[in-house]
């Protein structure tokens, strides 16, 4: 909710309710003339994130200057603000942001009716992945690798064709070779690689192991899809890159894209899409905490296993809220 505007500011007004895109590129900085990305509707690949009028930092949360989503409130630019319809509730719109990053990686690799996707891992942007790939039209076939059972039913009802409970190693293998009507193959040396498998694997949980996973499960001249990934993966056997021309491709936030003939940027395309009931997220918000009860939201989503969360929140008070600049 805004709180706050600045005498420049138009189109909002304090005590409306709004989503924020975070992302500080060109206009938010200050700049009238946008960098090449900037202009061509990727301000997630802006060139001057170290410049401008506030610090440096590439979204909000990540900029000394604006404060983020922790703090009782923060500083948006005009342009990052997006309103949120009175049809679509708190619970749902505080999703937008995260089903914008999968939006933009399923329309940036967008399956085909009769392509098999896999989509490794079952956390929320996993999930918010095969929801996406459904909100969007696509009647690809759909796998789905969960580590808990209440991650695989969530993915079902997204819309998953088959979820897998075998996350990693040779049952993971097998089963996605036996969906694809692929072979599992030993090489003499080096681990297993599927022959055949998946046409798009996106890989949600981005550690050394999924991304090696993933380059082994995608068939000769398939994609392998790195979602928003923010580690810093190591060991990964890249032999399937050249013998079997894997394509490899990132996906970090949202940029403009195009859908059903326009374009239109991904965190305002995930708002429009809950709000028009395309897709139901609000089961996806398990848990809610107040600001000051961060330490056991924390505990939380360390303890999925046993807490059951997907997502989970901070419910602020009517004072906590955010300040819009011109």
């Amino acid at each position: 909710m805004i709180v706050e505007v600045g005498n420049a500011v138009d189109g909002v007004q304090v005590g409306q309710r709004v989503v924020v895109n975070p992302l500080l590129g060109c206009t938010a900085r200050g700049f009238r003339d946008l960098c090449p990305n900037c202009a061509r509707g990727e301000p997630n690949l802006c060139l001057r994130f170290h410049q401008g009028t506030v610090s440096a930092g590439t979204m909000i949360g990540f900029c000394r200057d604006t404060g983020g989503s922790w703090s009782p409130s923060f500083v948006a630019h005009r342009s990052q603000v997006i309103p949120v319809p009175d049809s679509l509730s708190d619970e749902e719109a505080v999703l937008a942001e995260p089903f914008g990053v999968a939006l933009h990686a399923v329309l940036r690799n967008r399956p085909g009716d009769d392509q098999t996707v896999l989509v490794l891992g079952a956390g929320i942007i996993g999930l918010l992945t095969v929801a996406a790939i459904r909100a969007v039209g696509s009647r690809a076939r759909v796998i789905v690798t969960a580590r808990y059972p209440f991650q695989a039913e969530a993915a079902a009802r997204l819309g998953a064709d088959v979820v897998l409970r075998a996350r990693r190693g040779a049952d993971l293998y097998r089963q996605v070779a036996q969906i694809t009507g692929a072979e599992v193959l030993k090489p003499v040396i080096g681990r297993p690689l599927v022959q055949g498998g998946a046409d798009i694997v996106f890989d949600c949980v981005g550690t050394g192991r999924t991304i090696d996973d993933a380059l082994r499960l995608a068939r000769a001249g398939g994609r392998v899809v790195l979602v928003g990934l923010a580690s810093s993966p190591s060991g990964v056997d890249w032999t399937p890159v050249w013998l079997h021309e894997v394509e490899i491709r990132g996906a970090v936030a949202y940029a403009v894209e195009e859908f059903r003939g326009e374009r239109v940027d991904a965190v305002r395309l995930a708002v429009r899409l809950m709000a028009e009931k395309a897709v139901d997220l609000k089961p996806l918000v398990t848990h809610t905490f107040a600001l000051a009860d961060y330490r056991r939201a924390l505990e939380t989503v360390t303890s999925k296993g046993s807490s059951g969360v997907i997502k989970a929140v901070f419910a602020f008070e009517p004072s906590d809220v955010v300040k819009t600049s011109s």
